[in-house]
């Protein structure tokens, strides 16, 4: 353990965290982004194409329509020769989804194929990322660079990192984490293989104006090297680790943990780190139900938390009558879901509500169960063995119903 005058120095004069390009933009990271351009690729997949086709510009001009009320993030001007996956592939490369080298040509990885074809859910692809991803990595470092990182025998697990000081600092009562302390106190001393006790202390002393960290190094030189690391905090708030309590500028942004999920977050984190097979991991994250309960207990959060939910509830089983899947009239078992959800501004209106039973309600939210606009329902390999042979594989859509909602969720959603 370091004592309170230690000063650390870096491994090398290039050290930082990287997490995707050298030019991030920040949207990317939301799932609706980062998965809603995997399954168009998925589409598109086997068919000879580049990144620079005409298909795959149409497919993300559609995207870049989908999100613009409400992510914001102009897909629309990033495609033929300069397309996002030139620019920007490391992002979709550094989580495993595709491949390093594929030639331009569209092409996913094995497991970007399971989590395109919703074989792997949202929640448990966020999981083994946070598990799994680990720097140096070769998908978004040059073998120079990761060499350095090998030859000082430095193996960092930043989301894991992350996490466990954030858990630990809770116990303390100060539970949250600024981009600004990741970046001049976290990442410094993770060059110098600090321990998470190490994190924790020297945090804690300098909120308390106990030390001062002014001959520290400089791990973000680069111009775009703090909001870089950033995108560590933002991945693990898209995907409901942490809640974001903003400050008065982006520095003092205080990331605080999903007190909601802390026994999930724990359990996750108490699995020890591996080099096992990717399926290995996911049977591991499926055999604890870890995932499930994350789900579960999102799904059910969003739906109290929502401001006009009671009227939409009521408005919806007013219209539908009965569940959508099932048949059930009982309204103590029903529920009304968005189609279009609430998050990417979508309306509570019965045009974007289906009524659902309750455990029908949670596999919709969390991914495991489907409908296409023309009525066709998918399961997901979970839910098709519980549930395979009593969900109908197609139902009659109600005429109020917006097709354009039901597309929109199909084309982009995965799940919370």
């Amino acid at each position: 353990m370091f004592s309170k005058d230690f000063v650390p120095t870096k491994p090398f004069p290039d050290f930082k965290w990287k997490w995707a390009c050298l030019q991030c933009t920040e949207g990317i990271n939301d799932p609706v982004i980062l998965l809603g351009v995997l399954f168009r690729m998925k589409k598109l997949e086997g068919r000879g194409l580049k990144y620079s086709s005409q298909e795959f510009a149409d497919e993300l001009v559609e995207l870049s329509n989908d999100i613009s009320d409400s992510i914001g993030v102009d897909l629309a001007r990033r495609t033929g020769e300069r397309n996002i996956i030139r620019n920007s592939g490391q992002y979709w490369k550094a989580v495993g989804l595709i491949p390093d080298d594929s030639r331009g040509i569209i092409r996913l990885t094995d497991f970007g194929r399971r989590v395109a074809e919703h074989d792997i859910s949202q929640t448990e692809f966020s999981a083994i990322t946070i598990q799994t991803f680990k720097l140096p990595n070769s998908h978004i470092q040059t073998p120079a660079e990761c060499i350095n990182w090998e030859s000082h025998s430095l193996i960092i697990y930043p989301l894991r990192i992350i996490l466990s000081v954030i858990m630990e600092l809770k116990k303390r009562g100060q539970g949250y984490l600024t981009t600004t302390e990741l970046t001049k106190i976290i990442i410094p001393l993770s060059g110098c293989h600090a321990q998470i006790d190490d994190y924790v202390n020297f945090l804690l002393w300098y909120r308390a104006d106990e030390i001062t960290i002014a001959d520290w190094p400089n791990c973000c030189e680069g111009a775009n090297d703090f909001r870089i690391a950033r995108e560590y905090l933002l991945f693990l708030e898209n995907y409901g680790y942490l809640e974001k309590a903003d400050g008065v500028t982006r520095d003092a942004e205080q990331y605080h943990l999903n007190a909601l999920i802390e026994s999930e977050i724990a359990e996750i984190l108490s699995t020890p780190i591996t080099d096992a097979s990717l399926q290995m991991i996911l049977d591991q994250i499926r055999t604890s139900e870890v995932a499930s309960e994350v789900e579960r207990k999102r799904v059910q959060n969003s739906r109290i938390s929502r401001p006009n939910q009671a009227k939409f509830r009521h408005d919806v089983l007013a219209a539908c009558q009965r569940c959508i899947i099932t048949n059930v009239t009982m309204p103590e078992v029903l529920e009304a879901a968005h189609i279009k959800p609430f998050k990417y501004n979508g309306e509570d209106t019965i045009a974007n509500g289906f009524a659902m039973r309750t455990d029908i309600h949670t596999l919709f939210d969390a991914g495991h169960l489907r409908i296409s606009e023309t009525g066709v329902v998918e399961l997901s390999t979970r839910a098709r063995m519980d549930y395979g042979a009593t969900i109908p594989p197609k139902i009659v859509l109600p005429d109020f119903t917006n097709r354009d909602f039901i597309r929109w969720r199909w084309e982009n959603y995965n799940g919370m």
